[in-house]
């Protein structure tokens, strides 16, 4: 496992074409995100998602960070523009939603998919050079705290991650807030970083 410093607000762009490369390869790559530490892998490569699963001790489902309103929509159905317009005021962030899912999409769990637009400049680098969007999950096992910092993963998975990427201390001690927007009602799943009040107007059907 390497063990690689970066500064996440201006990350070095030949340590994320190594983060690519990486992650392209089928590996598992942890780094800090715009809340906690997280697993960044390929929903494309069935060996990445049987890795991402057996380190997570669960076989899934797992958020799908996206790089762009694009790739957001191509992986979600029937979305109302009234919601894309209330997504705008908390992406990029630490917001997490639950959507319709676009059928036989990887990440789709039943019919919803989850999914966040990051705001950090680290991982939208690697989504961009990756160039497709990637799961993740807080960089712990299912049921442990998640780690807010490089030396936690390190200490959970030695010699298990294909690389970790220290940027120091995570940005919160929080995940993300996970709000459900594939209802007609949203609703707050999971509190969390990132303040989902423009999100959640009962008076409006969110899709």
């Amino acid at each position: 496992m390497d063990l690689i410093r970066i500064d996440p607000r201006d990350p070095d762009p030949e340590l994320i074409h190594r983060a690519a490369r990486a992650i392209l390869a089928g590996g598992v790559v942890a780094a800090p995100s715009d809340t906690v530490y997280g697993f960044l892998a390929r929903p494309s490569h069935p060996a990445a998602c049987a890795e991402l699963g057996r380190l997570k001790s669960r076989p899934g489902p797992f958020l799908v960070l996206v790089a762009t309103w694009h790739q957001a929509r191509a992986l979600s159905r029937g979305v109302g523009e009234d919601t894309w317009e209330r997504l705008a005021r908390v992406w990029p962030g630490p917001i997490t939603v639950v959507l319709p899912a676009a059928p036989g999409l990887p990440g789709a769990t039943e019919d919803t998919i989850a999914l966040r637009m990051p705001e950090s400049p680290l991982l939208l680098a690697i989504l961009r050079e990756v160039g497709e969007p990637l799961f993740s999950t807080s960089a712990n096992r299912a049921g442990r705290p998640a780690p807010v910092s490089a030396d936690q993963v390190v200490g959970e998975f030695p010699d298990r991650l294909t690389l970790v990427l220290d940027g120091g201390p995570a940005p919160s001690r929080e995940p993300s807030t996970l709000v459900d927007l594939a209802g007609a009602v949203p609703r707050v799943l999971r509190a969390g970083a990132g303040d989902p009040a423009p999100l959640l107007d009962p008076g409006r059907r969110g899709v």
